[in-house]
């Protein structure tokens, strides 16, 4: 995810791997008029979270930078502040077979955070959703 504050926009990337780390389908999308950084985080997980329901994903691994939102969905009652947002998470993840989220370093996210950049720093704001990887 990237948000940019001034703007009030968030660019949103997900990257779909099989259990062998290859990517099978990538996608990315924009949002308008987010209000903060933690909410943009929120968007972006429920995107992704509709995406994978979407294509019939029943067991899914969902790693984010956004260290706020993770600790509140796995720890909700520390984070009384996000329980909104805890709770509307938790019922699509309901939807699952199996599901994890886990925090990730930015490095390591560096794929998805490309792919999002291009949503709101070279304003290609068209959504898709595509086979493999990003050919560029």
């Amino acid at each position: 995810m990237r948000w940019k504050t001034k703007e009030r926009i968030a660019g949103a990337a997900w990257v779909l791997r099989n259990a062998r780390g290859e990517v099978l389908l990538h996608s990315r999308r924009s949002f308008g008029a987010v209000g903060s950084k933690d909410e943009a985080y929120f968007l972006c997980l429920a995107w992704a979270i509709e995406s994978m329901l979407s294509h019939k994903c029943g067991k899914v691994y969902f790693v984010l930078e956004g260290g706020n939102l993770v600790n509140a969905i796995n720890r909700p009652k520390a984070w009384p502040s996000f329980m909104f947002k805890v709770i509307e998470i938790r019922r699509l993840l309901r939807n699952f077979l199996c599901w994890r989220i886990d925090l990730v370093s930015y490095e390591a996210n560096r794929g998805a955070r490309l792919i999002a950049d291009s949503a709101v720093h070279i304003t290609r704001f068209q959504s898709y959703v595509a086979r493999g990887p990003p050919r560029w």
